[in-house]
């Protein structure tokens, strides 16, 4: 009977990912390597740029290289594409006026790699004066019922819990 290697990805040791800067010092290692750093660098301001064109659309898609005039662009689903070809006339004559020599857009429906979540801070100040806290209170006792009296007066109890 013969026994299966066993299957498994080792762990990655802890530590901070490589960034940009590490990928382009790698790049620059090598004589075959560097040759590669001016079209990482051109897809990069060319990412750059079609996200200052299409900053809400495009914040999830990557230009994956442009070749004889035709940009390539991935795009994580059938839904953003639908979305993005529509404004792809826009984004097309953008690029042109920055000096993008660019005849045509085609779209490439890939999933890709999601980055990493940012942790968003909560803002700090954002704590009710108590005085505040009694004048809702006060403002809650005179409405008659309504969705709006209920919400100031679970307002008030959840501040009112705090310490």
């Amino acid at each position: 009977m013969a026994k299966n290697p066993p299957n498994f990805t080792p762990a990655r040791r802890p530590g901070p990912r490589p960034g940009a800067k590490g990928v382009f010092e790698f790049l620059q290692s090598g004589d075959k390597l560097a040759g590669l750093l001016p079209a990482a660098r051109r897809i990069g301001r060319l990412q750059d740029e079609c996200e200052r064109q299409l900053p809400t659309l495009f914040a999830s898609c990557r230009a994956l290289q442009i070749r004889e005039g035709q940009l390539q662009v991935a795009v994580p689903n059938a839904a953003l594409a639908t979305r993005l070809r529509q404004m792809l006339p826009k984004l097309q004559e953008g690029l042109r006026e920055k000096g993008w020599p660019v005849e045509g857009i085609k779209l490439k429906v890939q999933l890709l790699p999601s980055e990493p979540q940012r942790t968003i801070a909560k803002p700090a100040g954002h704590e009710l004066p108590r005085d505040a806290v009694s004048s809702f209170e006060t403002l809650a006792a005179s409405l008659e019922e309504s969705p709006l009296k209920e919400a100031l007066q679970s307002l008030v109890a959840r501040r009112r819990a705090r310490p």
